[in-house]
């Protein structure tokens, strides 16, 4: 099963005795209600402004819809994945994330996918490919660059944009564009300190399943650039979980991002100002 020698070292450990209390986010930091609300406020602020093509279908069902922000003709494209732990979330909660992005000329969609419990995570991770090869296909009609495709996910969506490039033993749809950068945030890369903890009842892994389904079991891309972010303050196992994978795949970057936690972290990215949303800028425009 494992792609890559190094993986069977640069594993993620967690007590089965922990795992609760280290993956059970919204247990861990309680705020996120009124984090969440805030998140609803300013993206509803920003589709106010920006003016947002919503609820664009790339497949035919329910939640195979994304919203793009048109920002620079034949601009880069970044793609972001909500969070959610594959079982909750939606795009409209978090589109604010699209803000200092457009702003900088670069061009944004916000994807959603098919969740759990009706969904297994190998579907999210097929809907999720589908997404990216049906905006290449569009990619003239909304006015990107095919060429310059980044991807940034948050929680599960990081771990669903890790999956993207990872070197799995599955076969990549027809059409699936090359990805220039990726910045997963708050990832869980390894999945089977998931399986004791309350967060598997919707999505029913098993050992085999969870290893096929963690990016740190396979190769990582060879010509991505890959740059990490956790929150300060968020449990020792998210830190892990974006070090391991530092040390399994070659990452460009890791930030850990001081006074932030699992949710406040997007604030942050969020923001035009912080030298974060500048590096992502950066990377993605150089």
């Amino acid at each position: 099963m494992m792609g890559q020698e190094n993986a069977k070292t640069a594993r993620v450990n967690c007590p089965t005795e922990e795992s609760e209390a280290q993956y059970n986010l919204r247990v861990a930091f309680p705020s996120y209600p009124q984090t969440r609300e805030t998140w609803i406020a300013a993206s509803r602020e920003l589709e106010r402004k920006a003016k947002p093509t919503l609820d664009l279908a790339y497949g035919d069902e329910p939640l195979q819809k994304l919203d793009y922000y048109a920002a620079q003709p034949n601009g880069p494209l970044l793609v972001f994945v909500h969070g959610g732990y594959w079982q909750g979330g939606d795009k409209a909660d978090v589109g604010f994330i699209a803000g200092p992005y457009i702003e900088a000329g670069i061009n944004v969609a916000v994807v959603n996918y098919s969740l759990a419990p009706q969904a297994r995570i190998e579907q999210m991770v097929a809907e999720v490919q589908q997404s990216l090869v049906w905006l290449a296909s569009q990619a003239a009609q909304l006015g990107f660059d095919a060429g310059r495709i980044s991807l940034m996910g948050h929680s599960a969506g990081g771990h669903l944009v890790a999956m993207m490039v990872a070197r799995t033993d599955r076969s990549a749809p027809a059409g699936m564009p090359a990805i220039a950068n990726v910045f997963p945030i708050s990832g869980v890369f390894d999945l089977p300190p998931l399986l004791p903890s309350s967060i598997n009842t919707a999505l029913g892994l098993d050992q085999p399943r969870a290893e096929a389904l963690s990016p740190l079991a396979w190769p990582g891309p060879q010509d991505t650039y890959i740059h990490t972010f956790v929150g300060a303050g968020e449990t020792d196992q998210f830190h892990r979980q974006s070090e391991t994978l530092g040390k399994a795949w070659t990452v460009a970057r890791h930030d850990s991002v001081p006074d932030t936690d699992h949710f406040t972290v997007l604030n942050v990215l969020a923001d035009a100002s912080s030298e974060y949303a500048r590096a992502i800028i950066a990377a993605i425009k150089g």
